[in-house]
């Protein structure tokens, strides 16, 4: 069963604390509830000035949470799943019109060099990364990045009592630390967190192996193995950082600890949904059977044919979901649509590139 409509957040004032309009224009919930937990799925659009304070980001994202509970989403065993690079762009906040109201990546930039110059040069000068300007930017607004999320996200999944996959963020040593997600300097993972209802990141990291392209010159790539699970009642879910699904050697470690549902935060920027799909860039799939698609199916096609689909399908699992950043940050635009796995049956979210999306799988006592 499918709602769409278009919801504006009540109440707004015209300060920064508080998102004007959530843009959520689709709503669906897939299955029954048999009592055995949830996910949840949500796609955010967001804009520049949902990032300028902790309080923005925070309150943009509650309205979404807000959303899910009142339809009854939320419960003892229910893992929210947010998307791809969601909190890269925390390095804004508290940022000003000059990075706020800047029409691309380039004109953003360089206010935040300024802000913090002589970390910057530090980080531009000991480091080799090939995207050097990017991944010195982001260094140099580790500490920020890491405390907005781990305060915002402890902090929701405290008050809504449930688990969240913080989507995922460019962070410098990412990890679990006494004092933050991020210490020292080193390299720059993308990296996603898992906040249980306690309002505690648990275990560790989950790590991207496999960047693409614009992402691959400032960040590194993790290929210790050793991702972990976490648990979710009688389930245990695995996290695959968005072109992680692509690969049988980023999924199949997970199943073999246990991992019965794979939950994917994805970003797409660039690619229309509908369009001819240009092929798999940077460190391919070992199997390149694909390469008879290239031009020949859409984009959405072959995410479905050759990302989480297919993972379930190899390992035999019944449930996941993929979802997907939405909205405009500087010059980049979110596009995707959902992929929900129901008891082995691929559905595809109705949700559009113009506004966000919730989406419901409920699940079954895991066999």
């Amino acid at each position: 069963m499918a709602a769409a409509f278009y919801l504006f957040w009540p109440g707004f004032s015209p300060d920064l604390s508080t998102p004007r309009s959530l843009h959520l224009k689709n709503i669906e919930s897939f299955g029954a509830n048999r009592g055995a937990g949830n996910v949840v799925g949500i796609e955010p659009f967001m804009e520049p000035a949902d990032y300028a304070t902790a309080d923005r980001f925070r309150a943009k994202l509650a309205g979404y949470f807000e959303a899910a509970r009142d339809k009854g989403w939320f419960g003892d065993n229910t893992v929210v799943l947010l998307p791809e690079h969601l909190g890269t762009w925390l390095l804004a906040a508290g940022s000003k019109s000059r990075v706020l109201d800047a029409g691309d990546m380039e004109g953003a930039m360089l206010p935040l060099v300024i802000r913090r110059p002589i970390t910057f040069l530090k980080n531009y000068f000991i480091f080799d990364d090939k995207d050097i300007v990017s991944a010195s930017l982001l260094r140099s607004y580790a500490d920020q990045i890491s405390a907005v999320q781990q305060s915002v996200y402890g902090d929701l999944a405290k008050e809504y009592g449930v688990t969240i996959v913080a989507g995922s963020s460019a962070l410098m040593t990412a990890g679990i630390y006494d004092d933050g997600l991020s210490y020292g300097h080193g390299p720059i993972f993308n990296a996603s967190f898992v906040f249980r209802p306690d309002g505690q990141p648990e275990n560790d990291a989950v790590r991207k192996e496999h960047p693409i392209p614009s992402e691959a010159g400032f960040t590194t790539p993790w290929r210790a193995g050793g991702q972990p699970t976490f648990a979710l009642g009688s389930h245990r879910f695995g996290v695959l950082i968005c072109a992680d699904s692509w690969f049988e050697d980023s999924a199949a470690p997970l199943v073999a600890d246990g991992a019965d549902i794979l939950l994917v935060p994805a970003f797409l920027d660039g690619h229309d949904w509908d369009s001819p799909w240009r092929g798999y860039l940077n460190d391919q799939p070992a199997d390149d059977g694909w390469r008879a698609d290239v031009g020949k199916i859409t984009e959405g096609e072959a995410w479905l044919k050759y990302a989480l689909p297919a993972r379930t399908q190899a390992a035999g699992l019944r449930w996941g979901m993929t979802v997907f950043l939405k909205g405009e940050l500087w010059g980049l635009k979110g596009h995707g649509q959902a992929i929900i796995i129901e008891d082995g049956t691929v559905h595809t979210g109705k949700g559009g590139t113009d506004g966000a999306a919730l989406y419901n799988l409920w699940l079954d006592q895991s066999s």
